[in-house]
């Protein structure tokens, strides 16, 4: 039995191949941050949230005492879950689908704090086909077997760099096409509360290590710890990648190590234009010093 009260709870969220991981791990080192891998929590809101819309139970409660009730249930029941895990009283939970729940979790806490991790998507794509040729295995959403049909033709390893570019961006469930998907609904809400909202480019930890985790600590309220990056602790849940079947590393490195950009060696210069075209808006937002 643990005696434990979290303090604070905040959240990562952001695009797929970003360092997110390796950034949690790093603030894991912290004796008052506990961080996760991808958090399932996300998944039980969602179920909570269509069981409380659908049983006649819960329909025929007034709606406001329904709200209050739901809400505190999830908060009491995400305060549980973590209690179980770890001593420290600040908690990160790390998931992209966080982004689908903001109503929720600004009613479970208003002073949560969310760190947005990104990159060039240029890189994110790169990073896709890396993982595409190591792990041959691995799906990806678009040659998933859906119900009664057969397995794809043209699975996405066999379609031209052109069209494998444009799905991992636009298949709307896919790692990188479902979170990039709802990163304008994330921004419209951080344009309104720019206290609670931190965005994190991974080329600015690349960078300048040291500095990102400081700015970092400064925007959670937490006081500077002295990070060792040449002994970057294991998390302490391990992450399973096989069960996913996907594109998906959660491994990662015990020593940081400065990375170069892959997109230049790997695109050409239409193939990079096709890419920042198709997603002004974003580089506009985060990275107009591409265009």
């Amino acid at each position: 039995f643990r005696f434990f009260i979290m303090q604070q709870l905040h959240y990562c969220l952001g695009l797929p191949r970003t360092g997110s991981t390796l950034i949690m791990n790093i603030l894991n080192e912290n004796p008052r941050i506990f961080t996760t891998g991808t958090c399932p929590l996300p998944a039980l809101v969602e179920a909570c949230k269509y069981k409380s819309s659908e049983i006649l139970e819960f329909i025929s409660l007034d709606k406001d005492v329904l709200n209050k009730s739901y809400i505190n249930f999830l908060r009491q029941g995400m305060r549980g879950w973590f209690e179980e895990m770890t001593d420290k009283p600040i908690v990160i939970s790390k998931s992209r689908i966080w982004a689908e729940h903001l109503p929720h979790t600004f009613l479970f806490d208003p002073n949560s704090k969310y760190i947005v991790i990104l990159r060039d998507l240029r890189d994110i794509i790169c990073s896709f086909e890396t993982l595409l040729w190591k792990y041959p295995q691995a799906l990806y959403e678009k040659d998933r077997k859906k119900e009664g049909t057969s397995y794809p033709l043209y699975p996405t390893h066999m379609k031209s760099f052109e069209e494998r570019i444009k799905i991992y961006y636009t298949a709307s469930q896919s790692n990188l096409g479902r979170p990039l998907l709802t990163l304008p609904h994330v921004i419209e809400v951080a344009q309104k509360n720019l206290d609670n909202f931190f965005i994190l480019r991974h080329e600015d930890f690349n960078e300048k290590p040291k500095e990102a985790i400081k700015a970092l600590y400064e925007f959670l309220g937490e006081q500077d710890f002295d990070h060792d990056f040449l002994n970057i602790p294991k998390p302490e849940y391990y992450e399973h990648d096989t069960p996913y079947r996907a594109l998906v590393s959660h491994k990662t490195e015990s020593k940081l190590k400065k990375l170069e950009p892959r997109w230049p060696k790997v695109m050409t210069k239409e193939q990079s234009n096709l890419i920042i075209e198709s997603n002004r808006w974003y580089y506009e937002t985060f990275y107009p010093e591409v265009l």
